[in-house]
């Protein structure tokens, strides 16, 4: 395909072998978790590895928006240019080794950017900075890939806590690699979606519609989003209008902290949610890493 595509492993072991237009073949493995991008113009081969269960992959690319001004399938699939080798990087490094930091020169929340093509277990994955500003205490990673548009950043949450309502462009879709909770999904002035979810759930923000993340478990919940290509205006995740496209916690409607609290009370729990941040829409959380 003319395209890049990015596979998060839900379930399963196994190899990709992917071969440029040149011949050159390279052959990694990957497991439960795993996140890697397929380069476009490459062919790229899977096998199941593993005998006990079959492999589920999630395979996320930018056709959809590229098929909209040029309809014609033909030219993304079957075109005879097949672009340059992109399976050794620009430095002489294998593309599929470790993935690399590097800070980003417009700094803020994103200065911190993982680069590689594969990322071995996202929910194991611990090389993250304090992510302020959406609430809750939690943090982020920030990933990139070598010459390519299509981007991820994952989040991760305290357990017993919530994110503040925001909305942004379309074409983000979101994969739970772990934890147990709920989102909430609305347009503007029109009634809430309640979407529950726990580890390889799937779900999808629509074009400008609110939504807000909730963990309802005993254990820390991360949320893997996949953005459509960088440079498109509106497809952000970035909260450009605070004011109109975030919902600060003292501004939000009083069900939301009430249902919260219900559902950890069915789960034996109770919320950790700090009452000053109720009151106060400029409060933060104190985090032992400060940084950002």
């Amino acid at each position: 395909m003319a395209l890049d595509e990015l596979v998060y492993v839900a379930q399963g072991r196994g190899l990709t072998a992917i071969t440029s237009p040149e011949g050159a073949t390279r052959t990694f493995e990957w497991q439960k978790h795993s996140l890697f991008m397929l380069p476009r113009n490459h062919e790229s081969r899977f096998s199941s590895t593993q005998g006990d269960q079959p492999a589920r992959l999630l395979h996320y690319n930018s056709l959809p928006l590229a098929t909209a001004p040029l309809p014609d399938p033909e030219f993304f699939f079957s075109a005879e240019y097949r672009g340059e080798a992109r399976l050794v990087g620009q430095d002489g490094s294998d593309l599929y080794s470790e993935a690399k930091v590097v800070e980003s020169a417009g700094g803020g929340a994103q200065r911190l950017q993982w680069v590689g093509n594969f990322f071995p277990d996202m929910r194991a994955w611990d090389r993250i900075i304090p992510y302020k500003g959406r609430g809750a205490g939690g943090h982020v990673v920030w990933i990139r890939y070598p010459d390519s548009p299509l981007w991820n950043h994952m989040s991760i949450f305290p357990s017993k806590t919530y994110k503040k309502a925001h909305r942004h462009g379309p074409g983000t879709l979101i994969v739970i690699p772990t934890g147990e909770g709920y989102s909430y999904m609305w347009p503007e002035g029109g009634e809430r979606v309640h979407i529950p979810w726990h580890e390889a759930s799937v779900f999808v923000p629509p074009d400008r519609w609110f939504h807000q993340h909730f963990n309802a478990g005993g254990d820390p919940a991360r949320y893997l989003a996949f953005h459509s290509p960088r440079g498109f205006e509106g497809n952000t995740e970035r909260v450009i209008d605070v004011a109109r496209d975030q919902i600060e916690y003292p501004a939000e409607d009083r069900i939301i902290r009430e249902t919260f609290e219900h559902e950890l009370d069915k789960r034996g729990l109770r919320s950790l949610m700090p009452d000053e941040a109720y009151r106060d829409p400029t409060y933060e959380w104190a985090y032992a890493d400060d940084e950002a």
